[in-house]
């Protein structure tokens, strides 16, 4: 049931009242930006020129002396992207695996990421250099779909004065639509698609606005989302075709067609309450519930040489049922206050976000039955193990800051943050019938039946950060900005890892992580080379919060507390751009190089008892990053415009570094000068034509064609210059939309991959039934009608 929580909202009242702040700040333009997003021969200009507030400020995207952009809401629904991952596909900035619903993604930005990019089970691995906020809420994952969503904005490069702990690499923002006060609207918007090779999938979402009275509306959508799956599941591998198998739901059925499905429920009501001419307050729930089953991939044959399918494309094996279980809330409260002198805003809110479900375990039978008992081999057990888990994140948080008003030549933005996050990630491994091979009493050593392994990862985070920016024209034309941020910080953890089977790594063991006065900084400088042209030079901070691992002293040899702790790890970015128009607005040109130094580097790390490896983290050697982004807007005519973006970036470890595990001074790795991190494309180019024409009738038709090329992609780091970690061959991809609109409704078709092709952009490792590779999604067409009541 679609409803407010008591007990978020219990903490968020309190919490909203301490800040003891008048508030008010520039409300989004959202209303605006509405107008602007309308379907028709203005579109590109409003779109190219939407207002975004990622500066803390109300201020063009192109006025903005940073590397930044936005896309609005009717080009995000023209284009059908309504999430993260389609995002990330769209942009040449920004790059994941193309892994299915259920997987969180290790995103890298601009080069850095020193995680394997690839299909994991485990959210453990999964790393993000990226930032993510839902309006004001940074989150640790932004699985919430884009519905009702004014815009997105991404700032690009490190973002830690104005958004803290996470924003290494940059930072994006879901800006959701706000109630207006004016009008009471109803809109529809519905569609359906079919990826090739898969069933019929569905999209509709309702929103309503409706004033209450002068000063008081609320503003309510809700969308759901039916997506039929392309790629079949097989419960017995080919190989096994003498002794196949059996389903263990007891039933004969052998395959399940389109099993990588998902159904979404999205919801948000938002009640704003205009209490002056000056102050407005909003209180606001979001809540998304979500079921992602199956996984997208073809199984390769571990028997055979060569990527040789087992049961064609598209097919993956896997006899349990796979899928994640996904719950989503967030509750807000919002003050906004204009005073004369500077306007203020403070924002409190509370989320938690659930993920627990199931997967196959193909690697288990290395675990029980190679290490352990032969009963437990592939060949001697008709049994197979598979794994569950469940993740949990909840954090509160507030953030109370002031903007100066005015055109005074100095301005500025401060303001105090606090947050408390808490994570656990737990998964067990189970392999039936291991109690009894194993001879495992549960009375004594507790955990579930059949449960050889499991780990609770787990962490509470506070932070405590004062922040502010001050702005300096020097003239008319020269501006300079001075930002810090100075915050405290606890990271408190109890990493529980229990081996139910062999007892040979249990470990637990709280541990606390504090620092206080930690330092951040910003410097930003710009110059008008004219009304329309301006460069700008800017040196960023960035951060990220470090952790514990639940690695076990073995004996005499005791775990360091360097490795069993790894540090936070921070990034300076220097970066020189340029934007404007040129030619009377017929050009617009967004360009920068930059250079990343990242110390501290955070990378995987395991300790190996008895070749079991515990998993963790280390602080690895100082990195690099270096590129180049350009993205430009040229205007044919009043009716067609081309755009072409382009980036390219390298990023490798700085310098030479051996990190041991023990005190002793045993047990050692070392990472050397000049290895490649990967996870990004040396080079990634979009390429797109826009057209526009108002037809006699009233009606406007639109249409866009786009092609995207990305190059090979390193898959994971290498340790050496001299490594060669597999790679992801280069593709191109070609899509496309037509849309045509009336006064109140808009009708639209879609295609993505007009030309299937179909490359490896991920795998997983499945052991003993074979890897599975994840190609690039087959074509997919869809059709899009709003309807404005």
């Amino acid at each position: 049931m679609f409803q407010f929580k008591k007990k978020p909202l219990a903490y968020l009242v309190p919490m909203f009242a301490l800040s003891l702040a008048p508030a008010a700040f520039a409300q989004d333009s959202v209303e605006d930006n509405k107008e602007l997003a309308k379907e028709g021969s203005q579109e590109v200009q409003a779109l190219e020129n939407v207002v975004v507030t990622a500066t803390r400020r109300e201020a063009s995207v192109e006025d903005i002396p940073l590397n930044i952009s936005a896309i609005g809401e009717a080009e995000m629904r023209k284009r059908a992207i309504t999430d993260l991952k389609d995002l990330i596909g769209d942009s040449v900035t920004i790059s994941a695996p193309g892994n299915s619903a259920r997987f969180a993604d290790s995103v890298t930005v601009r080069g850095l990421n020193v995680s394997p990019v690839n299909q994991n089970n485990l959210e453990f691995f999964v790393r993000s250099t990226l930032a993510y906020y839902l309006d004001e809420t940074p989150l640790p994952h932004i699985g919430y779909r884009i519905k009702d969503v004014a815009r997105v904005e991404t700032l690009l490069g490190p973002q830690g004065t104005l958004y803290g702990s996470g924003s290494l690499g940059g930072t994006v923002r879901y800006i959701t639509n706000q109630p207006n006060f004016d009008e009471s609207t109803v809109r529809l918007n519905t569609g359906m698609y079919q990826t090739q090779g898969g069933g019929l999938s569905t999209d509709t979402d309702v929103v309503i606005n409706q004033p209450l009275s002068e000063n008081v509306a609320v503003r309510a959508s809700l969308a759901y989302l039916d997506e039929a799956g392309y790629t079949d599941r097989e419960i017995s591998p080919s190989f096994r075709s003498d002794n196949p198998w059996t389903n263990v739901d007891g039933s004969n059925k052998t395959r399940y067609e389109n099993d990588d499905y998902q159904y979404v429920t999205t919801g948000k009501v938002a009640l704003a309450w205009q209490v002056n001419a000056d102050a407005k307050l909003t209180l606001t729930h979001a809540q998304q519930s979500q079921l992602a089953n199956g996984s997208g991939g073809s199984t390769i044959d571990p028997t055979q040489d060569g990527d040789v399918l087992q049961y064609g494309q598209d097919v993956v094996v896997g006899r349990y049922r796979e899928f994640s279980d996904r719950s989503f809330t967030l509750d807000s409260v919002d003050l906004e206050w204009d005073f004369d002198a500077f306007s203020m805003k403070s924002s409190t809110s509370y989320f938690e976000d659930t993920r627990a479900g199931q997967a196959n375990y193909g690697i288990g039978y290395l675990y029980y039955g190679d290490w352990g008992w032969s009963a437990l081999t592939a060949d001697n057990t008709d049994e197979t193990p598979y794994m569950v888990f469940d993740n949990t994140y909840s954090g509160l948080s507030h953030e109370t800051r002031f903007v100066s008003e005015g055109d005074s030549a100095l301005s500025w933005i401060g303001g105090i943050y606090y947050t408390q996050q808490e994570r656990a990630l737990t998964f067990s491994e189970i392999f039936p019938t291991l109690d009894s091979v194993g001879g495992i009493d549960r009375t004594a050593v507790g955990g579930t039946v059949d449960a050889g392994y499991s780990e609770d990862i787990n962490s509470d985070y506070s932070e405590l950060a004062l922040f502010g920016e001050l702005t300096y024209a020097v003239t008319d034309r020269w501006d300079v900005t001075l930002g810090a941020r100075v915050f405290n910080f606890s990271d408190e953890a109890d990493p529980q890892i229990t081996d139910y089977a062999f007892g040979a790594v249990d470990t637990k063991g709280a541990t606390d992580t504090s620092e206080s006065g930690e330092k951040f900084f910003k410097f930003n400088t710009s110059y008008n080379l004219t009304d329309d042209v301006l460069v700008y030079a800017t040196a960023s901070q960035g951060f990220r919060r470090g952790g514990v691992n639940g690695f076990k002293n073995l004996g005499d040899q005791q775990v360091a507390d360097s490795t069993q702790n790894y540090s936070p790890d921070s990034v300076d970015n220097y970066e020189l751009g340029l934007k404007g128009t040129f030619f009377d607005d017929v050009l617009y040109i967004e360009t920068n190089v930059y250079q990343i130094s990242w110390e501290n580097t955070q990378t995987y790390y395991s300790q190996s008892i008895n070749f079991f490896p515990l998993n963790g983290t280390a602080n690895g050697p100082a990195a690099e990053s270096r590129g180049f982004d350009f993205s430009s807007r040229l205007k044919l005519s009043d009716n067609i415009n081309l755009k072409y973006a382009t980036a390219t970036t390298e990023a490798k470890w700085a310098e030479t570094e051996e990190v041991c595990l023990y005190t002793d001074g045993s047990s050692c790795r070392t990472w050397e000068k000049g290895g490649l991190l990967g996870g990004a494309p040396e080079w990634r180019h979009n390429l797109g034509a826009d057209f526009f024409y108002d037809l006699s009738n009233g009606l406007t038709l639109s249409a866009n064609v786009r092609g995207s090329y990305t190059s090979e992609i390193q898959s994971n780091r290498a340790d050496s210059p001299d490594e060669e970690p597999p790679r992801y061959d280069s593709y191109t991809l070609y899509s496309a939309n037509l849309a045509l609109s009336g006064d109140d409704w808009t009708a639209g078709l879609w295609a993505r991959n007009l030309t299937n092709e179909r490359t490896e952009v991920s795998y997983q490792s499945e052991h003993y039934v074979g890897e599975r590779k994840i190609y690039t999604a087959p074509r997919t067409i869809g059709l899009n009608v709003s309807y404005d009541f």
